[in-house]
C-alpha cells in the first residue's frame, strides 16, 4: 500500500460513498474532497465535508496508518491545525488535537475494490518499460489524444523552466538565452553539459561584439572549449590559436580543459570541434539569430537559419592538426530539426508567453505538427505497443509519457493509467 494510491481513490472517490462513516461512525458526506496539493503540507486542500449534521471547510491528510500523523509529527506543525479529516487505510491509533478532540478519520482498507488496487499493484510490479503496454490498447483514443495535448504542454513547460532560469541569471536578456540553449542542443547528448559550461564561460555579449570577423569568432569559441591548447602544425590552427591568445588577455578569459569533451561513440560529424565552427559561421552570418529564429514561420525558414557552411579549413577537417577523407560541411538537417524541438520551439513557446504574443507560442505548437517525429528506441517501443506518433507533437508526448510517468511508475497520475484502473 502506498499513500499515492490512497491520494488517488481519494481524489476520484473510487469508493462506495453511501456508506461513509469515520472510524466512530459518524455519517460522512463529501461536498468538495479538496485540491490535491503536491508540495509540503496536507495532501488536499479547501475540502467540504458534512461529518454528522456539521458542514466543515478545511483540509484532509492521508496515510496508510493514523500513527504515522504522529511520526510524521504533524501534531507540532502549524500547517496541519485546519486538517478536518484523516483519510488511512488502518486505522491504528487514535489521534488526539488539542484541547482533547479526537481527529476524525475514515478508514478505507475495507471499502475499495479489490479490482482497483490488483490492477494498481500489477502497473507499479511491472516489469516492463510500459508498465500497461499489455492493456494499452484498451484505453479510448479520446483518452489517448487528448492526454497526449496536455503531455506536450508538460514538456515544454519544462523545458520554460530551463528557459526561465537562464533568463533570471541573464538579467531577461533573450539573446543570451537563447545562444545557451542552441549550444546545449548542440552537445546533445554526450557533450550537452560541457556545451552548457561554454556558454557560461564564453557568454553571448562577447561573441557578438566580435561575430563581424569569422577569425575571432572561430578562435573564441574553440579557444574557451580548451582546443587550442597546445602545439599545433597546421597554419589555420595557429593563427586561431593566436587570434585567441591575443583575445583571452584582452578579455581575461578562462579556457575550460580539453579533457571536458567526449568524442568516443560520437561520428565525426557530431564532435564538438565541428560544431563549435559550424556555429561560428552561424553567428558569423546571421546578425540577429535570435530575432530571426523567432520570426521563422516554418521548419524551412530554421534550416536555411542554421545551414552555414564552416569556414574552408572545417570543411576537410573534424578536428584540428587532422586531415580527413570525409567532406565535413553545414549543420544536417536532421539535427537541425532537433535544434527546433529543443531550443528554437520551446524559446518561441515562453518567448510568446512572456511578452503577450500569443500568435508566436501558437505557431510553436503549429511547428511541431510539421516536424516528422523522433526516432529513438523510446519512440519505436511506444510503436512496437500499437501507438506510433505522425508527428513531432505527438512523440514529444510521448517522451514525456516515459519519463515522466512510466520510468517513474506514476500510474495513478496518468490519464491512460487512471482508465486502465477504472476498467470495468
Amino acid at each position: 500500500m502506498t499513500e499515492e494510491f490512497l491520494q488517488y481513490i481519494w481524489k476520484h472517490a473510487l469508493f462506495n460513498r453511501a456508506v461513509l462513516k469515520t472510524t466512530d461512525e459518524k455519517p460522512i458526506e463529501i461536498v468538495h474532497s479538496g485540491l490535491h496539493n503536491s508540495d509540503a503540507g496536507p495532501d488536499f486542500f479547501n475540502a467540504q465535508l458534512r461529518i454528522s449534521d456539521t458542514l466543515w471547510a478545511g483540509n484532509v491528510e492521508v496515510h496508510i496508518k493514523s500513527s504515522d500523523w504522529l511520526k510524521h509529527k504533524h501534531q507540532d506543525d502549524g500547517a496541519y491545525k485546519n486538517v478536518i479529516l484523516h483519510v488511512v487505510w488502518d486505522n491504528d491509533k487514535e489521534i488526539s488535537l488539542p484541547g482533547g478532540f479526537s481527529l476524525p478519520s475514515l478508514e478505507l482498507k475495507n471499502l475499495i475494490a479489490p479490482d482497483v488496487y490488483r490492477r494498481y499493484e500489477e502497473l507499479k510490479i511491472s516489469s516492463k518499460r510500459i508498465p500497461c503496454e499489455n492493456e494499452i490498447h484498451k484505453v479510448t483514443q479520446l483518452t489517448l489524444y487528448s492526454w497526449l495535448d496536455r503531455l506536450v504542454a508538460e514538456r515544454l513547460e519544462r523545458k520554460t523552466n530551463y528557459i526561465s532560469s537562464n533568463l533570471e541569471k541573464s538579467v531577461n536578456d533573450w539573446e543570451e538565452t537563447f545562444y545557451r540553449l542552441v549550444l546545449r542542443t548542440l552537445g546533445n547528448p554526450l557533450n550537452s553539459e560541457p556545451f552548457e559550461r561554454l556558454a557560461g564561460a564564453l557568454p553571448f555579449k562577447i561573441i557578438s561584439k566580435h561575430r563581424a570577423n569569422l577569425l575571432q569568432t572561430e578562435a573564441l569559441l574553440l579557444g574557451q572549449a580548451g582546443f587550442l591548447e597546445g602545439t599545433f602544425k597546421d597554419e589555420y590552427v595557429i593563427q586561431l590559436q593566436k587570434e585567441y591568445q591575443y583575445l583571452r588577455h584582452k578579455l581575461n578569459l578562462t579556457p575550460m580543459s580539453k579533457a571536458e569533451w567526449k568524442f568516443m561513440r560520437i561520428r565525426p560529424a557530431q564532435f564538438p570541434t565541428i560544431r563549435l565552427a559550424q556555429l561560428a559561421a552561424v553567428v558569423h552570418k546571421q546578425e540577429h539569430l535570435f530575432r530571426e529564429a523567432m520570426e521563422a514561420d516554418t521548419i524551412n525558414d530554421i534550416i536555411k537559419l542554421f545551414s552555414v557552411k564552416p569556414s574552408e579549413y572545417w570543411l576537410t577537417h573534424f578536428q584540428a592538426d587532422k586531415l580527413s577523407s570525409r567532406k565535413a560541411g553545414a549543420i544536417g538537417k536532421s539535427t537541425i530539426e532537433i535544434l527546433a524541438i529543443n531550443a528554437v520551439i520551446p524559446t518561441m513557446f515562453i518567448y510568446g508567453r512572456n511578452t503577450g504574443k500569443e500568435e508566436i507560442a501558437e505557431k510553436a505548437l503549429e511547428l511541431l505538427h510539421t516536424l516528422k517525429p523522433e526516432n529513438n528506441s523510446i519512440i519505436k517501443k511506444w510503436s512496437s505497443v500499437g501507438i506510433t506518433p505522425s508527428d513531432a507533437y505527438e512523440s514529444q508526448a510521448l517522451l514525456q509519457l516515459r519519463k515522466e510517468y512510466c520510468d517513474l511508475r506514476r500510474c495513478v497520475s496518468c490519464a491512460i493509467g487512471h482508465q486502465l484502473l477504472n476498467a470495468k
